[in-house]
C-alpha cells in the first residue's frame, strides 16, 4: 500500500461503512472510484494517470449482535 493512500485510508473510518462489499480506488486523498466490480473500477480509476491504491472494504456483518453493559 502506497504510505500516503494508506494515511488517507485510516484517517477516513466513515469509508468502511459508506463504501461496505466495495472496491475503492484511492488516488493520493481522495476517492477515483469505487464499485463492486474490480476490473470496472481499475478502469475507471486508471484514467486518473496518477499512481493508485485499490481497498476492498469488507462487507458489514448485519448478523453481528454487540452486548455493551
Amino acid at each position: 500500500m502506497l504510505p500516503k493512500e494508506n494515511d488517507w485510508l485510516l484517517s477516513h473510518p466513515e469509508i468502511e461503512t459508506k463504501y461496505a462489499g466495495k472496491y475503492v480506488a484511492i488516488v493520493g486523498e481522495s476517492i477515483a472510484a469505487y464499485g463492486k466490480d474490480f476490473k470496472e473500477v481499475l478502469k475507471k480509476a486508471e484514467k486518473s494517470g496518477n499512481e493508485l491504491f485499490i481497498h476492498k472494504v469488507p462487507a458489514l456483518d448485519k448478523d453481528l449482535v454487540y452486548t455493551v453493559r
